[in-house]
């Protein structure tokens, strides 16, 4: 049971790290959905790889942590900054 709670809060964690991360740097070629899928993945990998390796989590923090960590890295380099104000073309009206 400790093995699954891990692992959901990791995923969820991972999710909100995403978004976080993704808010940093909103422009890029991937959607949001394939963000969030790609942090998905990685979580269930690396804490799913961790549980079978060492066993369940002494603490809470640990997948949560982890799960905010990957989740932020993969939203965060998955875009880009969007260009300066000064760069950015002109507001046209809608025909």
């Amino acid at each position: 049971m400790k093995t699954v709670l891990a692992l959901a809060l990791a995923l969820s964690s991972a999710v909100i790290g995403a978004v976080g991360g993704r808010s940093r740097r909103p422009m890029g070629r991937y959607s949001m959905g394939q963000v969030i899928v790609i942090s998905v993945i990685a979580v269930l990998v690396a804490e799913g790889g961790t549980i079978v390796w060492v066993g369940p989590p002494g603490s809470v923090m640990q997948p949560v942590l982890g799960g905010l960590a990957l989740g932020f890295v993969a939203g965060f380099f998955s875009g880009k900054k969007p260009p300066p104000p000064d760069q950015l073309p002109p507001n046209r009206p809608h025909s």
